[in-house]
């Protein structure tokens, strides 16, 4: 499952994995009353929370498209360049959900990924 990736790759995907189920789980609880959406992660969390919760959003469609490509890297690898290696691309998320508030936070970020990787 995890072919061409180092042992430090794999563990660190392993561990932002259990980063994202903690965090969305924290932030699920203090979101119960209301629903969960990009405006409440720009209103309820604060910046460290925040982009450790997006960079989990990220981790787990940047798979997804990884499985859905049949195993194949490239969407995966384009991903990871525009979240973690383009200036700006953090803000753009954060931009996209002050936009679109009311949007889920999967949802939003995906809309992102569709324009920069399918585009």
């Amino acid at each position: 499952m995890w072919r061409g990736c180092s042992n430090n790759t794999v563990k660190t995907l392993r561990n932002e994995a259990v980063l994202f189920a903690a965090l969305a789980s924290l932030s699920a609880v203090s979101a119960q009353a209301e629903s969960f959406t990009a405006g409440t992660v720009m209103q309820k969390m604060e910046e460290r929370e925040r982009y450790a919760f997006v960079a989990g959003v990220v981790e787990g469609l940047a798979f997804a498209r990884y499985k859905a490509d049949g195993d194949s890297p490239a969407g995966m690898s384009c991903i990871y360049t525009w979240f973690y290696h383009e200036d700006g691309a953090v803000e753009t998320v954060y931009a996209a959900f002050r936009k679109f508030p009311d949007n889920t936070p999967a949802g939003v970020v995906s809309a992102l990924i569709r324009r920069r990787c399918d585009g």
